[in-house]
This record gives structure tokens, sequence and C-alpha cells, in this order.
């Protein structure tokens, strides 16, 4: 079984979870897993399967919450767009 989880950072407390449908992946149960989490104003992490376009813009413009998400190379585009914005001065855990 496939499971995707909301789970708080501090306690490890598993807020919601919902099972992945078989033969697809974690992209379309993200917002199953947060539609009912009372998460406005809270920061969202997930890995690099979840920097989606539509993922980004439901946290914020339907939860009202922020993200960090995770960008690896199997994303050039968006890694060159992240390297454009010089954001090299504020490196991870800075």
């Amino acid at each position: 079984m496939h499971l995707v989880s909301a789970v708080t950072h501090q306690e490890g407390t598993v807020l919601a979870q919902v099972r992945v449908p078989d033969k697809t992946n974690e992209i379309k149960s993200v917002q199953p897993v947060l539609e009912h989490l009372p998460i406005e104003g809270a920061v969202v992490t997930g890995d690099a399967i979840f920097t989606q376009k539509h993922i980004a813009r439901y946290i914020v413009e339907e939860k009202k919450a922020d993200y960090l998400l995770t960008v690896k190379d199997n994303q050039p585009t968006l890694r060159k767009d992240i390297e454009d914005l010089g954001l090299g001065a504020f490196p991870p855990g800075a």
C-alpha cells in the first residue's frame, strides 16, 4: 500500500493520509490529503515529486499556506529559473 500523509514536523503526528491509487504516483494525492486540514498560515513541505505548478497554486491560493519543496535536476527549467533569481545568498539552512 502506498500512502501520502500530512505529518507535523515537531510531534510527528499524522494529521491525514490517503492511499495513492494503483498505477499512479503521489501527485494526485496531495490535494485530497490537504483538503480538510486547516493549514492557513502554515508551511507545507514536500519532496521533489510535489514540485508542480498546480500543487503550489493549490497550497497558496486555496489553502492560504506557504510551501517549501525540494527541486532536483530533473526539472532543469525550474532549476534554471531559481538560479536566475540569484537566491544563492540564501541557501537552505542559512
